[in-house]
């Protein structure tokens, strides 16, 4: 009976992980939906590197992310996309009296939101600051016995620079996560950061 219990609970987990990352995904391109008629509106590709760390113990690692987005708008912009990203730390002296260490490898599916300016704007090169609102929900790990201690949502912010060379990319961005996950203590508070590099290409100028 509490075997049936336990399947029946994760089958929820990820119903609504699924759920909701459909909710998302539906809203992005709702979202898109009036910028295509634009002329200037574009979309592309991109994928990059990351440095990921949560603020407690532990030590950033190069992970990696990929995905599509889309940008409407003139100077001002608003830029939807859809990311995979996989996020690495390692963790030193976790809990005192045991002094372990151990790495973290966390799947993500994130949706950022940003906002940006284009600080300098020509036809074939733009210098671009932007920020804005992202929701990741992770889709797998490789270490169960912490994934029950930050969940499987987390809500957080980007901002960042770019520049944009004929139909390529480049984003610097730094992200913060919004949710806070307890310790083993229950008196310490986790937020995860990031630091990501991104290079593009825009099938549309």
């Amino acid at each position: 009976m509490e075997d049936c219990y336990f399947f029946y609970h994760l089958k929820m987990k990820n119903m609504k992980k699924i759920i909701s990352i459909a909710v998302m995904v539906f809203l992005l391109v709702a979202m898109s939906a009036p910028l295509r008629a634009q002329s200037t509106f574009s979309f592309g590709i991109k994928a990059g590197i990351n440095f990921s760390n949560y603020i407690s113990k532990s030590t950033m690692k190069p992970g990696g992310e990929a995905g599509i987005f889309f940008r409407g708008g003139k100077r001002f912009y608003i830029e939807p996309s859809v990311m995979y990203s996989f996020r690495s730390t390692s963790f030193k002296d976790f809990k005192e009296e045991i002094q372990a260490s151990f790495e973290v490898g966390q799947h993500f599916i994130d949706v950022p939101i940003l906002l940006g300016f284009k600080a300098v704007n020509n036809p074939n090169f733009n210098f671009r600051i932007f920020l804005g609102p992202r929701v990741g929900f992770r889709v797998g790990s490789d270490y169960d016995n912490f994934d029950d201690a930050v969940g499987y949502a987390q809500w957080g912010g980007q901002a960042g620079i770019g520049i944009d060379f004929w139909r390529f990319t480049l984003d610097v961005k730094y992200d913060i996560s919004a949710s806070k996950f307890k310790e083993y203590d229950e008196k310490t508070f986790w937020k995860q950061n990031l630091v990501c590099i991104n290079l593009g290409f825009k099938f549309k100028k």
